[in-house]
Parts: C-alpha cells; structure tokens; sequence
C-alpha cells in the first residue's frame, strides 16, 4: 500500500513537472509600460427616422382637381353594380345613380391617398461616433524605450519577445 501512494505521488510530480515545462520559453521577458495612449477612429453610423410634413400645396391641387381616370372607372363599375338592382325604370334609376356614385368615389381617389397633405418618408441621417482603435504604448527594456500600437491595453507591463542574433561573423 505504501508502495502504491509512493508511485502514485511520483507519477503527479512528473506529469507536473512536465506540465510546466511546455510554458517555459527562455525568448520572453517583460517590460515596464510607461505610456499608454488610447487610439480613437470616427466612424459614421446610419440612422433612419420618420419624417411627415405637411404639404398644403398638394392637398390644394388635389381638392381643385379630380381624378378623371378614377371617376370613368368608378362609373363603369358603379353603373354596372347599379344595373343589377330593379326592374323597368327603377333599373334605370338605379344605374344612373350607380354611375354618379362610382364616378364621385373614383374621383375622389387620387385625394384620399394625399392623407390630408401629409406627407411622411424615411430619411437616413448619419452621425459620428468615436470608438476605440487601438492603444499607442511606450515601454522601457533595458534602460531603451519603445513603442508600439497595441489591440488591448497592456496594463503595468509588456511580455516581449527577446531575440538574439550574430552582428558579424
């Protein structure tokens, strides 16, 4: 049993070990961040709103002037509706008013779809918006200072990559 636990905690402390060890790569120090400029793009971003006006001079157009397609039309359909109603003069009567009434309503078509003169659509207007690109980083290593543009804020310090290579040979 002693021999068990003695195999079973060097087994932990090798896999342990050998854990750590894929971390450890001798190419990287820190440096200590000395300055930190947040970077700043404008962008233009789209906003649709509704907009109604009020526009008299439509409605003033409309109301001088009928709809003379709408009015045939309406005739046509009323003096037909009307024609089935009644015998001998009343079937007359009825398809004269018939007629009246479809042509007063198709007339009056083109002046109901104005809405009064108002008068409403979508307008897309743009405003600016100031969004963070980036952060500007100055940093010490060394006792040489540096800098670089970073994605993230780097905080107190910087993880660099250290390289060493021959000057001459």
């Amino acid at each position: 049993m002693k021999t068990v636990k003695i195999l079973l905690s060097s087994l932990a402390l090798m896999a342990l070990t050998a854990a750590n060890a894929g971390h450890y790569d001798n190419n990287y120090e820190y440096a200590q961040v000395i300055n930190v400029q947040t970077v700043y793009e404008t962008y233009q971003v789209p906003q649709n709103r509704r907009v109604c006006t009020n526009d008299n001079r439509s409605n003033r157009y409309s109301s001088r002037r009928g709809n003379g397609g709408g009015a045939v039309i309406g005739g046509i359909i009323g003096g037909l509706i009307g024609n089935r109603f009644g015998k001998g003069h009343g079937r007359d009567a009825a398809t004269a008013a018939g007629i009246l009434a479809g042509a007063a309503i198709g007339s009056n078509a083109k002046r109901n779809n104005y809405n009064n003169g108002r008068h409403c659509y979508t307008k897309t207007e743009y405003y600016n918006e100031q969004r963070i690109a980036g952060y500007d980083v100055s940093y010490d290593y060394n006792g040489r200072t540096y800098q670089t543009r970073l994605q993230n804020h780097p905080g107190d310090r910087l993880r660099v990559q250290v390289s060493v290579q021959v000057a001459e040979y």
